[in-house]
């Protein structure tokens, strides 16, 4: 009776191991905090699922796909990469937005004035200003449009350090490698920065770049996916966008 009972009990083990399932997903580096916080909600109702979380800039992620990499799911900071991918076959489903991203400038030095906005970057201790790398990363690209548009870019070339996303834009600011740059919202709500001494920041007018629309869908890799069908319906739900909107992403424009 005991073997019986035993084998039983090593049976429901062994189901529970063969039901669970693993998604990869990619996601644009200031989605970061935004769905870590969205995926834990989702893992809460799906405990069966497993989800593995990449974070990047949305170019790099869009190549990778492209070149075979086993990702579920797509999350992009630019509408295009995921449109682009739709029509060339990667991604599978219809794109869909699950935000707007804005941008802020934001400092650690002492000195830096949030309320003075692009005043500060001609202050002297400015020496260093951080924004993503343009040619991949969205968040970049839309610095750079906002420094065009205020006749600074060309004039502060030389002063601009450029990370491969925008998570590592952050990560030069923090640690001192830049004076100032310009970041996502998302990151500057974070626990790190928002509950930090310097949490102050200066909210860029979005109507100086391109909207930030950011969209994902579901791969080749996932279309056969379950549980990739289910976080890609989850993102669409009114608790999940609840979440997104405390990481300042919103589907409306301002």
């Amino acid at each position: 009776m005991r073997r019986w009972m035993a084998f039983l009990a090593l049976f429901f083990v062994l189901s529970t191991v063969v039901q669970a399932e693993k998604i990869t997903v990619f996601a644009a580096s200031d989605l970061k905090f935004a769905l870590d916080s969205v995926r834990d909600e989702f893992l809460k109702k799906n405990p069966n699922c497993e989800m593995e979380m990449i974070y990047g800039s949305s170019g790099k992620g869009m190549h990778q796909i492209q070149n075979g990499a086993p990702y579920h799911l797509f999350f992009s900071a630019n509408m295009e990469f995921v449109a682009k991918m739709y029509k060339d076959g990667d991604i599978v489903t219809e794109p869909k937005m699950y935000a707007l991203g804005r941008l802020v400038l934001w400092s650690k030095y002492k000195d830096f004035r949030p309320e003075a906005g692009f005043e500060n970057l001609k202050e002297p201790w400015v020496r260093k200003i951080a924004i993503a790398n343009p040619t991949h990363a969205p968040y970049g690209e839309k610095a750079k449009q906002t420094l065009e548009q205020l006749g600074l870019y060309e004039k502060l070339q030389q002063k601009l350090v450029l990370g491969e996303n925008i998570s590592q834009t952050a990560g030069f600011i923090s640690s001192g490698a830049a004076d100032v740059g310009i970041i996502a919202l998302s990151l500057a709500l974070a626990p790190n920065i928002a509950e930090s001494s310097q949490k102050g920041y200066f909210l860029i007018d979005a109507q100086l770049h391109a909207p930030l629309l950011q969209g994902y869908g579901i791969t080749k890799k996932g279309q056969n996916s379950a549980e990739a069908q289910r976080f890609y319906d989850f993102m669409q739900t009114k608790e999940a966008k609840e979440m997104m909107k405390k990481y300042g992403f919103t589907t409306e424009e301002k």
